[in-house]
C-alpha cells in the first residue's frame, strides 16, 4: 500500500511528464478521487498512512498540503526534498531528507504504481475546481457535522455507476 506523500511526488512526476503540472489544490483533489478509484476497483484504500481531512474545498491529506504549500495556487513543477523526523535506538532524534525515486517506487510499489499511471490522466482533464465541485458531490463532504472521513461511506457512494465522472 502506498504513502501519501509517495502517491502526491509520483502524481506530481507524472503529471509534470504529460504537460499537465497540478497545483497543490489539484494535488489533493487527484489523490483523493485516486484513493477513491482504489476503493471502488480493489475493495482497499490507495493510501494507507493518512486518512483525508474535511477542508472548505472538500479532501485535504494535511501532511502534503504544509510540504508544498509554498506554492500557492501556482503549479507544483518537480517533487521537493522532504525532511524527515527520525528516531535512532538511544532514543536520538535527527533529520533525514527523502528524495523521490520514480524508480524505487516504480519496484517497491508496482501495483500501486500501475493503478496510478492507468488512472491518473483522467482527473488531469478536470480542472481543480471542477474535482472540488465532484468532490462536494458525496455527502459527508457537505455534512459538515462529522468531522471524521469514512472509507465505507466513500466506497459506498461511488459504487453507484452516476456517481463516477471518471468514466464518463
Amino acid at each position: 500500500m502506498a504513502k501519501a506523500m509517495d502517491v502526491a511526488d509520483l502524481i506530481i512526476e507524472l503529471a509534470n511528464k504529460q504537460g499537465k503540472p497540478v497545483s497543490n489544490l489539484k494535488l489533493q483533489k487527484v489523490m483523493y478521487f485516486l484513493n477513491v478509484q482504489s476503493l471502488f476497483e480493489k475493495g482497499t484504500p490507495l493510501i494507507t498512512d493518512y486518512k483525508f481531512e474535511k477542508w472548505d474545498y472538500g479532501p485535504v491529506i494535511h501532511s502534503v498540503y504544509s510540504e508544498y504549500s509554498n506554492n500557492g495556487a501556482t503549479e507544483i513543477l518537480k517533487p521537493i526534498d522532504h525532511q524527515v523526523l527520525k528516531q535512532n535506538d538511544d532514543g536520538f532524534f535527527y533529520i533525514t531528507v527523502d528524495k523521490f525515486d520514480i524508480k524505487k517506487m516504480k519496484s517497491d510499489n508496482k501495483d500501486d504504481f500501475e493503478f496510478i499511471q492507468n488512472h491518473l490522466n483522467s482527473l488531469l482533464s478536470f480542472g481543480p475546481f471542477k474535482l472540488v465541485d465532484y468532490s462536494h458531490e458525496e455527502p459527508q463532504w457537505s455534512d459538515r457535522s462529522i468531522k471524521t472521513y469514512d472509507d465505507r461511506k466513500t466506497k459506498r457512494f461511488y459504487s453507484k455507476r452516476k456517481n463516477q465522472f471518471w468514466a464518463s
